[in-house]
């Protein structure tokens, strides 16, 4: 299976943020944990459906200054 590779961006406070994720696949949800974890936003630890809760996810995110999440696959 080809790896395949997915750039994110976001907006954290006043800075543009961009970095590339390697992953089998991604999805809104996806794009916007990976961007907590880049941006350093908390996650409760243990907190297994994180990922897969997206608003709650986005309202935590939010909250610690984090926008305007993006992403799209690589050639």
């Amino acid at each position: 299976m080809r790896a395949r590779h997915f750039e994110i961006t976001y907006r954290l406070k006043d800075s543009r943020q961009k970095f590339v994720q390697p992953d089998s696949h991604m999805s809104d949800e996806d794009a916007w944990y990976y961007a907590c974890l880049h941006a350093g936003v908390g996650l409760l630890y243990g907190e297994d459906d994180a990922q897969r809760n997206g608003e709650q996810l986005r309202e935590h995110a939010e909250k610690s200054g984090l926008s305007l999440v993006a992403w799209e696959e690589l050639p």
